[in-house]
């Protein structure tokens, strides 16, 4: 009975279990706002995930979800992601706030700059985020220069904990001096939670002592004298009017590590470095550290143990800001400050990933996970394009693309050469109280500093060169079928470019058009004939998709029209989050609403079309081969050729979707229609061959198709053959004409597109702002779907034909397509 009792308990525990994990929140829009109103940004979050997923395009969705990434210090590159798309779309000028800071906190600076400056443009003088966006335009300037040079550090450990717990995961030999709590030295008056660093002889300390009256912290230091420690002596040349905290001497006795957020800093908390003077008996101006030691956030207490070669420091820059991560690092003469060719270098020493160098001891810290390890640095990395990525001369496939890289570093190593001198001469400039050598130095310092800017142009026009002529080759090699990319390219996948998970919305399901009824019945009677059951189920799915993707094409130009019919509503611009303004949106608007589902249903509507294309060409091109392999002694021609012009529009659409050359949505739909032009060439031959004698089962020689070398007719003469083109003559119906709908717009459409389809005419939309345009005019529906194709391949991809009569546009019925 106690048995049963126990299983029956663990039954019930687990059934709760299950339902548990199997309830996921939901969001309303309106829900969502509330909680990020409430500042509650990790439900924020958790709620914009939520409506993204099925609204991933909705600017306003991804304006608020970038800010609560921003907000929670999580993925900063998909935080700059979205919120680049909420400022492309317009949703709030505060937008260029958040993607500024976006930017920084990716170490993209000079684009963080180009945000800051359109906020500061567009703020009013009242806005609380004025200070702030200036301050961050700073930081960004010293970021720039700090980033010509950085460390690669070899991470060792990576411990996420508590501040309170600092001191428990810094572990130097005591030769090298003890670092402590204040409390653990001093019986008063210092705040017993700071920390300190005593010698290794235990004469001298470095401390931090709060100023009462303003809170401010200054570096102070005491010595031991022969009847005890002597009085705190200010740290002056190290102090500011800002905070200094966490000395640390190295064991040389003369430089000296601490933390400030002092103005020209990363931001927050920077570490710097200091050396004794022997001679002033002082300390030198402080020195930023520079990245990865320091980034946009706070990062301090920095300290070594020179004897094993190791290093710590501390930072929040990967995560919340009630917890703090410890790196342990190599440190040893091995590491020093190396040239940058591209800010992509940048962001990855900035990451700290743990080294695959390091010992078998990965820490776990309260994170509960294991650091990623990566390949220790490459001897460069240039970025050819933005998914193509080489780190050794070997990769490159144009030589002279390689001439180019090696005369840009050659210029770079004496531009950074150059300015270590204009450093040098500017620090002497300072100390010196003679009027003769400023004089000296102000000549040679503005001389410098020309040849340093004019090697800015000569670099960045030579590393250009070079990315020109690699992407030129890199393009005639796929033309040719001959390139092999190194492993370092990385093929981003869009998720517009993914075609799997095809989704039909439930209320179009029973929606039925009667357009391709007659077109559908003739492919049926050829797939009949020519395909096996198994094909032919594939090709009827493949037309269904196709059908689906018509439909859903102006099911999304309907609701674009209904959006324009609603009544105008002014929309506030969104504003910060940090403070109510009644200027944020309480819920999604109507309007609203069908804008998104007329962007679902078009980007829906165009997966259709190529998984139905893809799947369409492979199938006709397997049969046209086994066509022409079947009859070796018969002049194919009248198939090959239009086979072969499939293969040509194919090849030119996957150029096009190549995801080396990037992702781009027009050229993806071009691509389409491309893909279309080449099936209806398939679906014309497989057409004519069932009209032909070839396609009897009989034993005499075929009438149409003769043995090679013999007189034969051609796939035009053939399509010109009474009999062949009996069930195509053109009715001549006077009374109605045809024309071909390229679509419904609210601008005119792209000119270059229109230059290449026939004259148009449009008609305006009586009550509202839109316009139907039209390509040409026939008088039968035959001779117009001669030029949809064409059409379509311009670019008009959902181009579709219809029928006037007298002047006025009516339905476009099986009767007048025969």
């Amino acid at each position: 009975m106690r048995m049963f009792i126990k299983s029956l308990a663990l039954f019930l525990m687990l059934m709760v279990l299950s339902v548990s994990l199997q309830a996921q929140n939901t969001y309303t829009s309106k829900q969502a706002l509330e909680v990020f109103k409430n500042k509650d940004y990790k439900q924020a979050q958790e709620a914009y995930e939520y409506l993204l997923i099925k609204y991933d395009r909705e600017p306003k969705y991804n304006y608020y979800y970038g800010i609560c990434l921003l907000q929670n210090n999580q993925d900063i590159g998909q935080a700059v992601k979205r919120l680049k798309y909420a400022a492309l779309k317009g949703v709030s000028r505060d937008a260029y706030y958040y993607l500024g800071r976006a930017y920084q906190l990716n170490y993209e600076f000079d684009e963080a700059i180009k945000q800051y400056d359109r906020f500061l443009k567009y703020a009013s003088a009242s806005d609380i985020r004025n200070d702030k966006a200036e301050m961050y335009r700073t930081q960004c300037e010293v970021g720039k220069g700090l980033s010509s040079k950085v460390y690669s550090l070899e991470v060792n450990k990576r411990d996420t904990l508590i501040k309170a717990d600092l001191l428990n995961y810094y572990n130097p030999v005591d030769d090298a001096g003890k670092i402590m709590t204040n409390s653990d030295f001093f019986e008063a008056g210092v705040d017993p939670n700071g920390i300190l660093y005593l010698t290794e002889r235990g004469d001298e300390v470095y401390f931090t002592l709060v100023d009462e009256n303003n809170g401010q912290r200054d570096l102070y230091k005491m010595e031991k004298l022969l009847d005890g420690w002597g009085e705190s002596t200010a740290l002056d040349a190290l102090n500011s009017e800002a905070d200094e905290m966490y000395p640390y001497l190295m064991i040389d006795g003369k430089t000296l590590f601490f933390s400030s957020n002092r103005e020209g800093g990363l931001g927050g908390y920077d570490i710097y470095k200091s050396t004794f003077d022997s001679e002033s008996k002082s300390f030198n101006s402080p020195v930023n550290l520079g990245i990865p030691f320091n980034s946009p956030k706070d990062d301090f207490f920095f300290v070594t143990d020179e004897f094993n070669s190791k290093g710590w420091f501390a930072s929040n820059r990967e995560t919340s800001d009630s917890l703090i991560m410890v790196y342990q690092i190599k440190w040893d003469d091995s590491v020093v400050k190396s040239l940058v060719t591209d800010m992509n270098e940048v962001k990855d020493v900035a990451s700290l990933s743990l080294s695959e160098l390091a010992d078998g001891d990965k820490s776990f810290g309260t994170n509960g996970g294991r650091s990623k390890a990566v390949k220790k640095k490459d001897s460069f990395r240039f970025m050819v394009a933005d998914t193509i990525v080489y780190n050794e001369l070997s990769h490159f496939n144009s030589d002279e693309a390689k001439r180019y890289f090696q005369e840009g570093q050659k210029l770079l190593l004496q531009k950074d050469s150059l300015s270590l001198l204009m450093r040098g001469q500017r620090d002497r400039y300072a100390r010196t109280s003679s009027d003769t050598e400023r004089a000296m130095l102000v000549n040679d310092i503005l001389s410098l500093e020309k040849q340093v800017y004019g090697l800015d142009g000569k670099v960045e026009q030579s590393l250009n060169n070079a990315r020109y002529t690699e992407i030129t080759r890199i393009k005639e090699l796929i033309r040719q079928g001959r390139y092999i990319a190194p492993s370092q390219v990385k093929i981003k996948k869009d998720k517009e470019a993914e075609l799997e998970d095809l989704l039909i919305p439930s209320e179009y399901t029973f929606y039925t058009d009667e357009e391709f009824e007659h077109q559908l019945s003739e492919l049926e009677e050829m797939y009949s004939k020519l395909f096996n059951a198994e094909d032919v189920e594939q090709l009827k799915k493949a037309d269904s998709l196709y059908i689906w993707g018509h439909i859903l094409n102006l099911e999304s130009s309907k609701l674009l029209e209904s959006a324009s019919s609603q009544p105008a509503q002014v929309v506030p611009i969104v504003s910060s989050p940090f403070k109510r303004r009644d200027s944020i949106e309480e819920q999604e608007s109507v309007v609203d609403d069908l804008m998104i589902k007329s962007k679902e249903l078009k980007h829906t509507a165009l997966k259709v079309y190529h998984s139905s294309l893809d799947k369409k060409y492979e199938l006709y091109r397997k049969k046209i081969n086994e066509l022409v392999a079947a009859k070796p002694t018969v002049d194919f021609t009248f198939i090959e050729e239009p086979q072969s012009a499939a293969n040509t529009y194919f090849r030119q659409a996957n150029e096009l979707m190549n995801p080396l050359l990037g992702y781009d949505a027009a050229k993806y739909e071009k691509a389409g229609a491309l893909k279309r032009s080449g099936v209806q060439e398939q679906e014309g031959a497989l057409f004519v061959y069932l009209d032909s004698s070839v396609s009897e089962s009989s034993a005499k020689e075929p009438e149409v198709g003769v043995v090679k070398g013999k007189s034969q007719k051609t796939y035009q003469e053939l399509q010109n053959n009474d009999v062949l083109t009996a069930k195509v003559v053109e009715k001549s119906l006077p009374e109605h004409e045809f024309r071909i709908q390229i679509g419904v717009f609210r601008n005119t459409p792209n000119p270059d597109a229109l230059s290449k389809i026939p004259a148009t005419t449009s008609a305006n939309i009586p009550g509202k702002d839109l316009v139907k345009y039209f390509s040409g005019s026939y008088s039968t529906y035959a001779a117009a779907t001669k030029d949809l194709a064409k059409i379509r391949g311009a670019g008009f991809s959902g181009a579709f034909i219809v029928v006037f009569k007298e002047g006025k546009q009516i339905n476009l019925t099986n009767e007048l397509k025969k």
